[in-house]
């Protein structure tokens, strides 16, 4: 009998990542990445353009989180489904 503690350890907490997920969590990173370095050169990118020069920031601002959300979603949505609480 092994103690409870071992076997909870050995248990997957969560699903594979699908070639699916892994593209997106890729992304989201990279999107996040990205809104950091536009962040960091906002005061280049705004004396390059002028006021347009906020805009690849403004952009990464609404674009970062809206794929994690669906990122996000899919992520829970395979966990659920791998540890069968998904299903009906």
């Amino acid at each position: 009998m092994t103690h409870p503690l071992i076997t909870f350890l050995k248990t997957p907490m969560a699903a594979p990542e699908t070639p699916r997920l892994r593209h997106m969590r890729r992304w989201w990173m990279a999107l996040c990445w990205a809104l950091a370095l536009a962040v960091l050169l906002l005061p280049l990118t705004k004396a390059l353009l002028g006021e347009r020069g906020a805009l690849p920031a403004l952009l990464l601002v609404l674009a970062a989180p809206v794929h994690g959300m669906f990122y996000f979603r899919a992520k829970l949505r395979a966990d659920d489904h791998f540890s069968g609480e998904g299903q009906p």
